[in-house]
């Protein structure tokens, strides 16, 4: 909906290791966590 979030990514091409641009784009267990949060509060 309207008041929803998306945890997303809006660029292409980066080149490195997996859990190394997972964290570069918020792609954290932490991030999903408080954003969920955010949302329920």
């Amino acid at each position: 909906g309207f008041d929803g979030r998306i945890i997303g990514m809006t660029t292409f091409g980066e080149s490195a290791p997996a859990g190394e641009l997972f964290k570069m784009f918020g792609f954290t267990v932490e991030n999903v966590v408080d954003t969920a949060k955010e949302l329920l509060a």
